[in-house]
Parts: structure tokens; C-alpha cells; sequence
């Protein structure tokens, strides 16, 4: 019996310690591509819609949501391009977005929030599909549409896409990534950050594949 005990014992401590060793020296990159899409950018740009990323609790841009600005401001910049700006957010988030891209070069005019009603029971990235939809059927010429979002938070972002592109009546509608430089914060922060960030989004795809 105490033997059986003792291998039981090395065997956890073994576990635990293989588990140690992959949360704090498994390699970040190899994750991070397997939920990143590399769809290029197209010729013509008709709309591009940032996602945000979540405000801090002292109202502060979190740093998911300046990174995409930041790229945004970026892109607009090199390409010199004045394609409209959708700002997506919950209301609070919303003036801040559009004050940080007018702070950092971009045109007043250009962009916009749709004024779309976020629900509570709905997560931040379903409400943000709704409404980039909702947008999509008033202003039926837009139909590239670049997406702004975390490299980590692409692929959930696809799948939800596909699905309500199916009961979207107005044309064909093609979404492309723009990459953040180097991968964004998720190559940086903290390694419990990383996990919370992989862990959601692998439950988000799980749970979106279940629905599909």
C-alpha cells in the first residue's frame, strides 16, 4: 500500500512538474500562429473596423484596443489611404477610439461609430459581429473590409464571421487581417496573461464549432 502511495506521489509530482515546465518555457509563437490568419490586404479598402479590446477600469484604453489604434494610425499612414474607420466598442470606449485616431493623424471625418446597441448578455466579440452586420446592410458598397483585432483573436473572430455572413442577403463580403507589428502585447505580457488570452479563445472556437 505505501508503495503503491509513493508511486502515485512521483507520478503527480512528475505531472505537475511537466505542466510547470510547459506553462512558464512552452514556446508563444507556435500558438500564437495557430490562431493568427494571414489573409493579405486587398487593392481597395472599404471600410476598416477596429475591434475593441477592452477598457481599463480607471477608463483607460486597454492595451489590446491601443495596439489595433496604433496599427490603424500606422496603416493609414504608409498608405495614405482615407478608407472610413468603424470604432467598435462598448459606448464608453467609443469617443476615447475615436479621439486616440484623430490624436494620431487620421482625418475626424473618417471615423465612425454606428451608434449600434451593445447588449450585456452578449460577449464583446459577438456584439461587435452583430454590429459590423448591422453596418454592412445600410452601406451595401462596402464589401472589402479590413479587420482589426489581436493576432490570437483572428481565427475565433473568422468563424464567427462565416456564420453570420450566412444570413447576410446583400452580395458577397470579403474580410481581410491586418497584422499587428510583431505579433502585439500577447508576444510580451505576462505568462499568466498569455494563458487567460489562449485559454478564452480556444473555448470561444470550441464553443462557435459546436454551433456551426
Amino acid at each position: 500500500m505505501a508503495e503503491k502511495m509513493r508511486k502515485s506521489l512521483f507520478a503527480l509530482l512528475l505531472l505537475g512538474l511537466v505542466a510547470i515546465g510547459f506553462f512558464f518555457f512552452f514556446p508563444r509563437n507556435p500558438i500564437v500562429n495557430a490562431l493568427k490568419i494571414d489573409t493579405g490586404l486587398p487593392a481597395r479598402v472599404d471600410l476598416i473596423a477596429v475591434l475593441g479590446g477592452g477598457i481599463m477600469p480607471g477608463g483607460a484604453l486597454g492595451h489590446s484596443t491601443r495596439e489595433r489604434l496604433d496599427a490603424v494610425a500606422v496603416f493609414a499612414g504608409k498608405t495614405g489611404r482615407n478608407s472610413p474607420v468603424l470604432v467598435q466598442e462598448y459606448p464608453t470606449g467609443r469617443k476615447k477610439m475615436v479621439a486616440y485616431l484623430v490624436a494620431n493623424g487620421l482625418e475626424e471625418k473618417s471615423v465612425f461609430s454606428s451608434g449600434f446597441h451593445y447588449r450585456e448578455e452578449r460577449g464583446g466579440t459577438e456584439n461587435n459581429i452583430k454590429e459590423l452586420f448591422h453596418v454592412m446592410n445600410k452601406h451595401t458598397e462596402m464589401k472589402q473590409i479590413v479587420l482589426v483585432t489581436s493576432p490570437y483573436h483572428q481565427r475565433r473572430v473568422s468563424l464567427m464571421l462565416k456564420a453570420a455572413e450566412k444570413g447576410f442577403q446583400k452580395g458577397e463580403l470579403h474580410f481581410y487581417f491586418l497584422q499587428l507589428p510583431d505579433d502585439g502585447e500577447i508576444t510580451r505580457c505576462s505568462r499568466w496573461r498569455f494563458w487567460h488570452l489562449v485559454t478564452h479563445e480556444a473555448l470561444g472556437i470550441f464553443f462557435q464549432q459546436l454551433k456551426d
